[in-house]
């Protein structure tokens, strides 16, 4: 019998997998109760209503559309990336890494202050070519909302495919090459095959992602045609005040999205990586020059639109240098610029604790993943990622109800259990391949020569889950740092996050003042981005 302590690592991952079970059914369970009162009246309304076909056939499009075009576009530039080394290709690898740690509500507001009709970039192009009205008009649209998905989640492409590209060894297409096989030919019949696996996870991750975006959705597409599950669920807790409703039309995204889940799950089983890497091309002539312009075309597809957040933080829409928004913040004497220092605060207590939480719960269940070569555990750990965040909220909120909320202890651990919820599920994906990638003759090795599961796993394979554990850190705590839905969903004012206060200063037309809070968060973002990639020798266990 093959030994590999799986009963010992079965254990060790319990705590995890209950804690995820508890905190993801019991609020599904109380928005499943709300969803069939009335002997399900409000279930069979939402089953029976057109509207709700028209909701999924947009939540699908924009999806389906944002994973396609991010992986598409992904793929060149990865294949380059891949294949040759050339002085900067660790700093934009890195930059794309940090891409996609920002929040998503500094997308949002990068967005508007970039691209909006009277932002930074038609200033721009109006004073090039010397007219006085809006050239480029994106916001409140559809492309809008492609637009920044696919700036979200290229990134997330970008570093998975060529992290896995780079790590599959080059004989295969080597021998092609010697049997006259051509690069377009050998890349679709021998390449294609062996990096498919990283093409799907990455196409399926941005497409849960996107399929329950929120602010994006709400904020840039600013037009009730564009609604989707999340939104609409969301418009009927506050706005129609449809609880039931919005409890029945959760449920039926649910259903939906753990189909897909279940369908796109099945079939995918991923071979351990060779440790083996192929050698990188230097590039030099065309090559180097085709390097800069890559590196280029990155760069100014990913840095303007949090720049302009910075530069808006210090200077008004007409140019001129301002500090009234960092004034208002350190007086606390505006509004909602006097919780600043309270969501500062709020926002990265939440997301460190439950970050490393998720982080160390994840290492364990991906190591039992990949000791049993479980397909049944990701897809149960992943059904929080189908769920929706608003959805969480929602049922969360229902829990809530039923306790008193008057104690503030309550309300932070409500939020902080939700944003659990929701990033652990991709702690557990960005882990699980590193799991998978730990030679079992190395742990073989280890029993062999009599030491223990615990010390093996110890000493052995968690310090090997290193790079991936800072991966799914930097990820997990840029989702919890960014975490707008859930929060706003259960915070009731009682706890304020930086996320929050931007998102309302947005709708209030406070641009300064959400820029001022967004360099804030983004300065968040990059101090933990630098210890996770600092820390090498450091893993979070």
């Amino acid at each position: 019998m093959k030994r590999n302590g799986s009963g010992y690592y079965t254990i060790k991952a319990l705590p995890g997998i209950l804690i995820l079970i508890v905190l993801f059914l019991i609020p599904l369970l109380f928005t499943f109760s709300y969803a069939f009162r009335n002997n399900g009246e409000a279930f069979v309304n939402i089953f029976s209503d057109p509207y709700t076909y028209r909701l999924l056939t947009f939540t699908l499009q924009e999806a389906l559309l944002s994973a396609i075009i991010s992986v598409a576009v992904a793929l060149p530039f990865a294949a380059f990336f891949s294949h040759y080394t050339f002085p900067g290709r660790s700093i934009v690898l890195t930059l794309s890494g940090l891409a996609f740690t920002i929040p998503t509500i500094l997308v949002v507001l990068g967005f508007v202050i970039w691209y909006g009709n009277n932002g930074l970039l038609n200033a721009l192009l109006m004073r090039i070519t010397g007219r006085d009205y809006t050239i480029l008009s994106i916001l409140y649209s559809f492309k809008a909302i492609i637009l920044a998905h696919v700036y979200l989640n290229f990134p997330i492409a970008f570093l998975l495919i060529t992290n896995s590209w780079t790590e599959l060894p080059d004989t295969p297409e080597k021998a092609a090459y010697t049997l006259s096989s051509g690069k377009a030919r050998t890349f679709f019949k021998v390449t294609m095959p062996r990096l498919l696996p990283s093409v799907l996870s990455a196409f399926i991750l941005i497409f849960l992602f996107c399929f329950s975006s929120f602010s994006i959705i709400l904020v840039l597409g600013g037009n009730p045609a564009y609604s989707t599950f999340e939104t609409e669920i969301y418009r009927r807790v506050h706005v129609n005040v449809d609880r039931e409703g919005a409890a029945a039309l959760s449920v039926f995204a649910f259903f939906i999205t753990t189909l897909m889940l279940i369908i796109t799950s099945r079939g995918r089983k991923q071979k351990k990586a060779s440790r083996k890497e192929r050698k990188l091309e230097k590039a030099r002539g065309m090559k180097l020059l085709a390097a800069v312009i890559i590196m280029l075309l990155i760069l100014l597809f990913i840095l303007p639109p949090v720049g302009s957040v910075i530069y808006r933080a210090f200077y008004t829409k007409n140019g001129d240098f301002t500090l009234r928004a960092w004034e208002d913040i350190a007086k606390g004497s505006t509004g909602l610029m006097s919780t600043a220092m309270n969501g500062i605060i709020n926002s990265f207590a939440i997301a460190l604790f439950s970050s490393l939480a998720a982080v160390y719960l994840g290492s364990r269940i991906a190591i039992l993943t990949a000791k049993r070569n479980s397909r049944l555990l990701p897809v149960l750990t992943s059904l929080p990622m189908a769920t929706g965040s608003v959805t969480l909220g929602l049922g969360f909120s229902f829990l809530a109800a039923t306790i008193d909320r008057s104690s503030l202890i309550f309300s932070y651990a409500l939020v902080t259990a939700a944003h659990l919820t929701i990033i652990l599920p991709f702690a557990v994906r960005t882990i699980i391949p590193g799991a998978k990638a730990i030679p079992d003759s190395l742990s073989a090795a280890s029993y062999t020569l009599g030491v223990s599961y615990r010390k093996t796993a110890r000493k052995v394979e968690y310090p090997m889950l290193g790079p991936y554990k800072r991966k799914a850190f930097a990820f997990a705590f840029a989702l919890s740092l960014g975490e707008v839905n859930a929060t706003l969903t259960l915070s009731d004012g009682h706890v304020s996050t930086l996320p929050i206060l931007i998102y309302r200063m947005i709708g209030s037309y406070n641009y300064q003042g959400a820029a001022a809070l967004g360099t804030l968060l983004l300065l968040e973002a990059l101090i933990v981005f630098a210890i996770g990639e600092g820390g090498k020798k450091h893993a979070i266990s």
